[in-house]
């Protein structure tokens, strides 16, 4: 415990308590409501944030590069449970997606896994391929068949979000690993008219375009969504409305316990609330990145990396798309947002991350006092 990353642990933990007060607050209503239970979604929170909290502490103790043995029955695992989501009576459908394996007492997303698979994946291939990887065909070339075939069975489940935010963790890894960036911009331009394709054949998705560009055109339709959202930060202001007293998740605002809970949060606690959830993924994101910057060991800096960039983009994106910055769709805000498989598998992650700084901390105290000031003395230069 006294060599992992102590920011980056109280920052999660900060997000957890945040999480559950929130979770309550947003959600009290559309509980009561429809359950008849108001602490219906609170009490389920608390039980995945204990959870999700174990697994961040065990998987911080489990040192990282064991990783490297499971990686292909990790990908196996992976692909079979993103294909058991279209069996009948097995996959669950809601809202149009056939994202969830039903287990009754708990739906199971396997997106949030392959999410992890392939962090994992591409951090032990691109440290496998160094030699290779301005060599398109047999450097980038497998990877990217991996996780363009992942990439388009979760697309098919209707998850374009996690499908799109997949591709870009991947080029970014691909960056970080050393790859050609005229090959990755390569890669970019041949996938634009493919994610273009699937956004105009599917009309709720064109709509969510129309509806950023101009939610004033159909405001009770398209645009609704935006304009609540909007609503929440007009009326939160500076300081916000006090906690619980939100009028905006009072069954007007979609979803406000999942996608638009930082909009819940910006009403009750203002843009000062606001601000401070974000700062602290921006802290996040600083110290992740050092995490990544100081480990000597590839496959530690690529897993570190990409990690970050999954909690931070997974982030961003949802208080973006509340603030309308990006078009609406479902991405939840890292460890606030309700859901147990997000909070489980973001947990798993970022204990992988704080296992990789506690393993460079412990090579740090072992190295000879020499090798320390000449390592000093390079990065200076």
């Amino acid at each position: 415990m006294n060599r992992i990353d102590k920011t980056i642990f109280y920052i999660i933990v900060i997000l957890f308590i945040a999480g559950i007060i929130f979770v309550y607050s947003a959600s009290y209503y559309i509980a009561q409501k429809y359950t008849n239970d108001p602490y219906y979604f609170s009490i389920r929170q608390i039980l995945f944030a204990i959870i999700s909290f174990a697994a961040l502490l065990l998987f911080s103790r489990l040192d990282y590069r064991n990783l490297k043995k499971y990686i292909k029955g990790l990908i196996f695992i992976t692909i079979v449970l993103l294909i058991v989501v279209f069996i009948p009576g097995i996959g669950r459908e809601s809202g149009g997606a056939r994202r969830w394996i039903d287990l009754r007492f708990f739906s199971f997303n396997p997106s949030e896994l392959a999410k992890l698979t392939v962090i994992i994946y591409l951090a032990y291939i691109l440290t496998k391929k160094q030699g290779k990887l301005l060599n398109f065909t047999f450097g980038l070339l497998p990877p990217l068949l991996l996780v363009a075939s992942i990439f388009f069975i979760i697309l098919i489940q209707s998850n374009f979000s996690t499908a799109a935010l997949l591709l870009l963790v991947t080029f970014l890894i691909f960056l970080a690993g050393g790859a050609s960036i005229k090959h990755i911009i390569s890669i970019i331009i041949i996938s634009l008219p493919v994610m273009i394709t699937f956004i105009i054949q599917v009309s709720y998705r064109k709509l969510r375009i129309l509806s950023y560009l101009n939610p004033w055109s159909d405001i009770n339709g398209s645009g609704y969504h935006i304009i609540q959202s909007l609503k929440s930060f007009a009326q939160g202001g500076i300081f916000g409305l006090g906690l619980g007293n939100s009028t905006q998740k009072m069954g007007i605002l979609p979803t406000p316990h999942t996608d638009f809970i930082f909009s819940v949060i910006a009403e009750e606690t203002g843009i000062v609330g606001a601000f401070l959830i974000g700062l602290l993924y921006l802290i996040f994101f600083i110290k992740g990145t050092l995490i990544a910057r100081n480990c000597s060991d590839k496959f530690g800096q690529l897993l570190a990396y990409g990690i970050t960039m999954l909690v931070v983009i997974h982030a961003f994106m949802n208080m973006g798309i509340a603030s309308g910055i990006f078009p609406p769709t479902g991405v939840p805000l890292p460890f606030i947002s309700y859901g147990g498989s997000s909070m489980i598998f973001m947990s798993i992650s970022c204990g992988i991350l704080l296992n990789i700084s506690s393993q460079e901390y412990a090579a740090r105290l072992n190295k000879p006092m020499h090798e320390e000031i000449d390592d000093l003395l390079e990065e200076s230069l």
